[in-house]
């Protein structure tokens, strides 16, 4: 007679086994692949309203389980033909004269079975359409999105730091009935169309650096991921500190708060604003430590003529790089170290030959002009 503990130890780990088993039989799961892409590129600017302007992500699922096939198939079929009276007589005199068994009558009813070569319609087991609602950004957002910042080369980071993730920031504009959206299909083998989701325009991503970002979809499950739904591939992006504004340098100081969506954490950022003669100005900040609190610094850089677009590229971990055409018809070649209290600023003027702006270019931790 087994003991208790015997008893309960071994009937759990029936029913684990059992568990594992339905788990992984489980029909209905683990049957979607989704990829993502940045169809934009993977350098991108800070929005004027939104955390960073053009950072859209395409999203695509692909049902993995084999594609239906409709052509009809050649299948076996076993015909049985009906005993007559006459086949049932016969059946029972020899059953008594001979005494048969079961088994002995079984064989001989099997005499009257034959079989044909049909052409039938495929079964198609194995192949499963997957049923789903569209993913989508806002109010009623049903996709998740994990974002995360990368350390820089250069960068000190402690050993036991972990990620940390980019919220989301999404506003609601009006209280009303929830948004009915249609359920989408995608069938076996076959790659749903192409979703266009707006990242940059939901989730706080402020700080300038570069970042990782992949896609979770909870309304369908994978029991492989370590979340328990379909994840996608990972992507990377780098996100400059360069935001251009639509107002004057005194109303964006004003509001600076609400056009961060909160207090930032960043160290340094570059704005572009507009002026009252018609060309914009390009002013940095660098924020102070000061006891438990932060101070601000706010510091004009040049003008940049009108229409004029400024390069920007990352030197290196807080170091930045820009040529921007000035109102006096000349660039500026600036570089900025941000390491210390008070940035570390070089600036060169360029003389424009036929008004063409030399090129930016970074390469081995150090910018140059071209």
């Amino acid at each position: 007679m087994l003991r208790k503990g015997m008893f309960w130890a071994g009937l759990v780990l029936v029913l684990g086994t059992m568990r594992l088993q339905a788990v992984e039989a489980v029909p209905g799961e683990n049957l979607v692949d989704a990829k993502i892409t940045l169809p934009n590129g993977d350098t991108y600017l800070r929005g004027a309203t939104d955390p960073v302007a053009d950072l859209v992500v395409d999203l695509t699922l692909t049902n993995r389980t084999p594609k239906a096939s409709f052509n009809p198939e050649k299948v076996q079929v076993e015909k049985v033909a009906r005993l007559s009276p006459e086949d049932i007589a016969a059946l029972t005199q020899k059953t008594l004269k001979e005494n048969l068994t079961a088994k002995q009558i079984e064989e001989e009813v099997a005499k009257k079975k034959t079989t044909e070569t049909e052409l039938l319609p495929p079964i198609n087991k194995d192949s499963l359409g997957v049923s789903y609602t569209a993913p989508k950004l806002g109010s009623n957002d049903d996709i998740k999105f994990i974002i995360t910042r990368l350390p820089e080369e250069g960068e000190t980071v402690p050993a036991d730091a972990k990620p940390v993730e980019v919220s989301v920031d999404i506003r609601t504009c009006y209280v009303g009935n929830s948004e009915v959206v249609p359920g989408s299909y995608v069938p076996a083998g076959e790659t749903s169309q192409v979703y266009k989701l707006p990242v940059g325009k939901y989730y706080l991503v402020r700080d300038p650096g570069k970042y990782s970002i992949k896609a979770i979809l909870p309304m369908i499950g994978d029991n492989q991921k370590p979340s328990g739904h379909v994840e996608s591939n990972e992507e990377t992006f780098r996100v400059l500190p360069f935001k251009i504004v639509d107002m004057k340098f005194e109303d964006l100081k004003r509001h600076w708060v609400e056009f961060e969506r909160g207090i930032p954490a960043f160290d340094y950022m570059f704005y572009q604003v507009k002026t009252s003669g018609g060309w914009n100005q390009v002013y940095y900040l660098q924020r102070i430590p000061v006891r438990d609190d932060s101070h601000w610094e706010w510091t004009p850089l040049c003008t940049v003529k009108a229409n004029g677009k400024v390069q920007i590229a990352q030197v290196g971990y807080k170091k930045v790089a820009l040529v921007i055409p000035q109102q006096d018809g000349t660039a500026g070649f600036y570089t900025l170290d941000f390491h210390s209290i008070g940035p570390k600023v070089t600036a060169k003027t360029i003389a424009l030959k036929d008004g063409v702006l030399p090129k930016l270019k970074v390469e081995g931790g150090a910018a140059t002009v071209e």
